[in-house]
Order: structure tokens, then sequence, then C-alpha cells
């Protein structure tokens, strides 16, 4: 269908085969020698608006008269007679990209246009968003853009903060993988931008530039514990906050701008969150303190806080009063920005308003920068800084669901991500204008302009944006007496994932020589019985190794306990218990201390009733009868379905009272989710 469109009645065109789902049917037969063509991706059949010549072809809900159709065997193949009207033939305006699809007289059709090979396909074609899909975004992305350069390698043409974002995105796909390709890809993206830039980045006059490359370079070193990358970050950053520090807390966007008391969210949300992550970091608290004051000036001189939008640009006046004339344009950038802000200052403070901040932020731009069907619609331009906007958005969104334990924003990522890639060409390669088909010769009329980005990387980098944010290796509901396994990781710091098996099973985390390095696990369920004892497989290569555990946060409140004495080499089980017995949904932090420890997964004991029947005590209750689930609540509330691996299977809601639903066969984890109260159970159908 027309640029993979979804909604029902929208054209169906001729395209070149991209190998994607947008683009398959599947043949229904009927008894009476019919056929209805469903597709793949949008579930609607191939159809027409009217049995008459030059009705358009389109998809459409099913009609036994406007959607199925005769095979009339011909020279070179077949011609699709409109079942209700056998007159009719479906028949190409041309050859070229896009041709409409029409009904035809069959008397009068030109065979080169009308007469159609079928063939079953003999490769594999995904059906839903998965690794693979996601895998296959980014190879095409590297393909077209990832260059050998005289140092290091360049993505594209080379630039300044439409690199820093597109490191960020290669910095996406390690976050969400833990794979060590992803650090080699950075590192020579990163020495070709120092030889080009070099370390002292004062000449750009952009303070938005230099806290964008920032983000990137605290990242990296996060995630690899480079002290090089932390260094250049942390001296960067320190002359462009000391140089654009305005009175009133917020930053200067330039530094030749006439209005010193002018702003931008531009720099203040992204100068917040990189002070957030020089404070986690380094361990300097004042780092936080200069990134709540950017955010206090921020969130008064730029943010609606009744309707979650971020403002681009206003002026202070010089007694700190706000000037009434402002920019009140709304991005996905400076949305995913704030977003950003928000989550990393709860995380940091607990403190509800900023959480709250991301939550309206959030919405505002699932609902208003979208269209009818939820995909991100805004900067639907190929080339230019527009095109780049929402792949910092896909970032952010991601950070707000993992923090509140949103399954929801998480869906919707993966949403926009399955919805990009139909809209891809057949190298893989995916513009930014994610709701027109990618061109295969990846130039495309904008106004009186040819934009040509065969070489311009940086809008084709937000699919793989959003296709990493989607993190769709994850276990999103994590039972704790289940167990945890590294691959199913939510966040890492100073941490890698090892190909290397543990007695050949899932792969094992391998941490740089670190104290502090880490591998997290959110949203835990330890039920309501209480468990208090943790069993880790580990293994160390060094002496004086252990791991410490830690809940919700890696500070003196949140230490559960560590390991007793020393890790040894051998895969061994080790148990810790924990100063406490836990219950409800919390976040796990796995902490490696000494050289060459190996993690592969923890499981958490106690009461045996607890790995059954994990249902916390509130207003709702759930038991099953026989495959029916029954609940019982006194408020509405929603009620998620996951299956054994963690996969989503039901999200719906369910409203106060009694309510059947019916499970599938096999095992699943039921959660139910109320303003008061959160009930779990494990149901097992037969």
């Amino acid at each position: 269908m027309q640029n993979a469109n979804i909604q029902n009645s929208k054209p169906v065109v001729l395209w070149s085969d991209t190998r994607v789902p947008a683009q398959r049917w599947s043949l229904e037969p009927g008894d009476d020698g019919t056929y209805a063509f469903a597709n793949l991706y949008t579930n609607y059949y191939l159809g027409v608006t009217r049995q008459s010549a030059g009705a358009e072809i389109c998809q459409r809900v099913y009609s036994m008269y406007l959607s199925r159709w005769k095979l009339e065997q011909c020279d070179g193949g077949n011609r699709l007679l409109l079942a209700g009207n056998e007159d009719m033939c479906l028949a190409a305006s041309s050859n070229d990209e896009g041709a409409a699809l029409t009904l035809v007289d069959k008397n009068v059709a030109d065979p080169a246009l009308s007469v159609f090979t079928i063939t079953e396909d003999d490769i594999t074609i995904p059906t839903a968003f998965d690794a693979g899909v996601r895998d296959a975004m980014l190879d095409g992305f590297l393909r077209q853009y990832y260059h050998d350069a005289p140092v290091g390698h360049v993505l594209g043409g080379g630039g300044w903060w439409g690199d820093a974002e597109m490191f960020e995105t290669i910095l996406d796909a390690f976050a969400t993988t833990g794979d060590l390709r992803y650090k080699e890809l950075f590192n020579e993206l990163y020495l070709n931008f120092i030889s080009r830039n070099g370390s002292d980045w004062s000449d750009n006059e952009y303070n938005d530039d230099i806290t964008w490359m920032t983000l990137a370079c605290l990242r990296a070193y996060k995630y690899f514990g480079t002290s090089a990358y932390l260094n250049i970050a942390r001296d960067n950053f320190t002359r462009v906050y000391n140089r654009a520090h305005q009175p009133f807390g917020t930053l200067i966007w330039k530094q030749s701008q006439d209005n010193k008391l002018g702003t931008n969210s531009c720099i203040n949300c992204p100068a917040t969150i990189a002070a957030c992550y020089l404070g986690q970091l380094t361990g300097d608290k004042s780092w936080y303190t200069k990134a709540l004051t950017i955010y206090a000036g921020q969130r008064k001189l730029l943010f609606n806080a009744n309707t979650g939008e971020v403002w681009d640009s206003r002026a202070w006046n010089s007694d700190g009063s706000m000037a009434s004339d402002f920019n009140s344009w709304v991005s996905t950038y400076n949305q995913g920005t704030m977003l950003g802000a928000a989550v990393a200052l709860y995380d940091y403070t607990k403190d509800d308003m900023f959480i709250s901040d991301a939550r309206k932020i959030y919405e505002r731009s699932r609902d208003h920068l979208t269209n009818s069907d939820k995909i991100i619609s805004v900067c639907q331009t190929i080339n230019g800084d527009l095109c780049g906007f929402k792949g910092i958005l896909m970032r952010y969104v991601r950070a707000y669901a993992e923090s509140q334990h949103l399954e929801e924003p998480m869906l919707w990522l993966e949403k926009n991500a399955w919805h990009a890639y139909q809209n891809g060409n057949s190298n893989g390669v995916i513009w930014s204008a994610w709701l027109t088909k990618t061109a295969e010769d990846l130039k495309r009329i904008e106004g009186n302009d040819l934009k040509d980005v065969n070489n311009d990387a940086f809008g084709s980098s937000t699919a793989v944006s959003v296709a990493f944010n989607a993190h769709v290796n994850r276990m999103f509901s994590k039972n704790a007496a289940e167990g945890l396994e590294a691959m199913y990781f939510d966040d890492i710091q100073f941490t890698q994932l090892d190909d290397q098996h543990a007695d050949g099973d899932t792969p094992n985390t391998t941490p740089t020589f670190l104290t502090n390095g880490y591998i997290c696990f959110r949203n835990v369920d330890f039920g309501s019985e209480g468990l208090n004892r943790a069993i880790a497989r580990t293994s160390a290569a060094g002496g004086r190794s252990y791991i410490k555990l830690y809940v919700d946060s890696i500070s003196d409140s949140g230490l559960l306990g560590r390991s007793t004495g020393f890790l040894g080499k051998p895969w061994q089980e080790v148990s810790i218990d924990t100063d406490r017995s836990l219950t409800g949904v919390h976040d796990v932090f796995v902490q490696f201390v000494g050289p060459g420890v190996q993690f592969h997964n923890i499981r958490f004991t106690g009461d045996e009733s607890g790995v059954l029947n994990i249902s916390a005590p509130g207003a709702a209750s759930m038991r099953l009868n026989g495959c029916e689930l029954v609940i019982e609540s006194t408020e509405d509330a929603i009620l998620s379905i996951f299956n054994v691996a963690g996969a989503l299977e039901t999200y719906t809601n369910v409203v106060a009272g009694t309510t059947s639903v019916t499970v599938q066969t096999g095992i699943h984890i039921c959660r139910l989710s109320g303003s008061n109260s959160v009930t779990t159970i494990k149901a097992i159908v037969n």
C-alpha cells in the first residue's frame, strides 16, 4: 500500500521489492475459485472503491464484491479479475516507482501493465518487530553511510551536533544489547571527530553543539569506562557552563547572541542531563545542584506544566521576570531532552514533580506530534536539522518508560519502529520522513528543492534510534523467584555482554576493571510473601572480587548485601542473604567489585508460596478458573499478561467489578495495576 499507510481505503501502488510485510499479501482461497489477498502489515484486503473501469485499487475491509479476485492465466502470468465484475482487471498506470493501480477493461488492458506473476516467498518475511528487524535497520544504515576516513570512520559527510546525535544512536544500540561491536564503532567515530575538531571545542560558539557531544562522550564513558571520554566531556562542558551561565539559572544558546538574557530549550535541557551524568559518574554532587538550577529556570520560562509543552525560546527581563513575547514552537527534540532531564532529576531526588512533568511531556508528544495512528508525523523532511529531531525523543521515552516501569511507551516506540521499517528502500535505508516510502535513489523533491541524502546520514539515524530504543530483547515484567538472566538487562555501567556462555547457556556480562560496574534489571516483582535470599551464578578471573546487591538505587539505603568472601574462577552459585525481606516491584542492581567478574543470572528465594502466587494485597484479586482468568476489582485497572519469556501478550483496561478474560494454553504472568495496588499471579493453563 502507498507509504505503508495503515488506514482503510488507502491506495495500493507499485514499488521495488523491499522485502517487508507491507508489500506481502496472503492468498485466501474461497470455495468458488476466487481469492482474497490480505496484507501482512495492515491485515486489510486488496480491493477497489467500485466495480467499474477507473476504480482505484486500495486496501479495504473485506467485501465479497470489492475484495475478491479471480486469477486468469495468460502468457507470462495471471490477470487479476474482479470477482464481482470479471470484465475488469487490475492494471498499473506505468512501471515506475509509486505507479497507481486501477481497474481497467481486460479486453483493452496492456499486458505489460496488467499481467502479474504470483509466487510464494522463498525468504522469511518478519511478521512483527523483533531483534532481527532492529539489526537489519542498523545494517542498512551502516552499509550506506559508515565510511573509512583518514582517521577512524565517519558517518556520511561528518558534522557536529548531527554527528553527536548519530554517535548517541550507536550508543543506544550498545545500551540495549551490550554488544561489543558498538564499542568499536563508537570509538572509530570518536577518533575521526577529534581529528576534525580537536579536544578543546571552545572555538564553537554554539553551546548546544558542545553539550550534545558532551552527552555522547559521557554515555560512552558510562558504558565502556574509557577515561578519555569522561575527561574531554567534563573539560568542555565546564567551559560551556562557565561561559553560558545566566543570572537566572538558564544558559545562553550561543555566544554571539545579541540578547544575553535570551535562552533556548535546546541548551538548557541537554545541559541538565549532562550535569546529571557528571554527578552520577564522578560522584561530585555539585553537578546535580547545577542541574537542578538549570531545570528550575527552564521550567519557569519554557514549560507549560499543564499541557506538557516544551517551548523553544524566550528571554528574561533584567529584573528576573519573563518576556511576554516568546517562541512557543513545540518540537520532538526539545520534548525529548526535557523529558530526559525530568527523569534524571527524578531518579536523583525522587521528587514527584519531576515525574509528573515527564508524564505530561511524554503524553503531549505521543498525542500531539503524531498522526491518528500515533506515528510521529512532524519533521517529515529528509535533511537539515529538523530531520534528526525525533531520534532524540525516542531515546528519552525509553528512559522514562524504564524509570517508571511502563510498558505502553515501549510499545509506542515499537509501533513507530515497525512502521518506519515498512518504508525503507531495497538497500535497507530508511529516511527521516517515516510516513513516506524511502526512494531507491535517496532523492526527493521538497518544495522547489531536490534533496539528495546519499551521503547525509543524520535523518536516517532516527529510524535506527527508535529501533534500538524499543529494546525488543528485554523482558519487561520479571519474576524475582524465577530468575534474572544477564541477556535481559535494562541498564548497564562499565559492563558489556560477553560472547562466551556459561555451560552453553545465555550470554554473560563482562565488566571492565572498574569497581562500580553494574547490571540493572527493572520492574522485578518480588510478590507479597517476602524473598530474602539471592543466588547468583558468577565467575571471577582475579582474586578479591565480589558482588553487591542494591534495590531501586545504588545508594546506602538501597544496599541489600554482598557475597560472602571472594569469588572464584569456576562458575559457581553464590548465596547472598539480604538485609531485608523484599515484596512488591523494584529495580535490582548487581554491582561488580574487583577484576574479571562474570555474571550469568540471579534468582531470589524465600517462602515457596512466593513463587506461584505473587499477589500483592489490595483492592483486587485474580484467580484461574479453567482457561478463564477471573478478576474482581473495586477500581478500574490495567491488565497485562506476559508469557514465560516476559513478552507482553495482552494489555487491556479492566473496569471495576468482576471480569473474565480467556487465557491461552501455557504459562503466563498476569498483572493487574490499579491506582491503589498491583496484583500479580502466575497462571498455568493446560
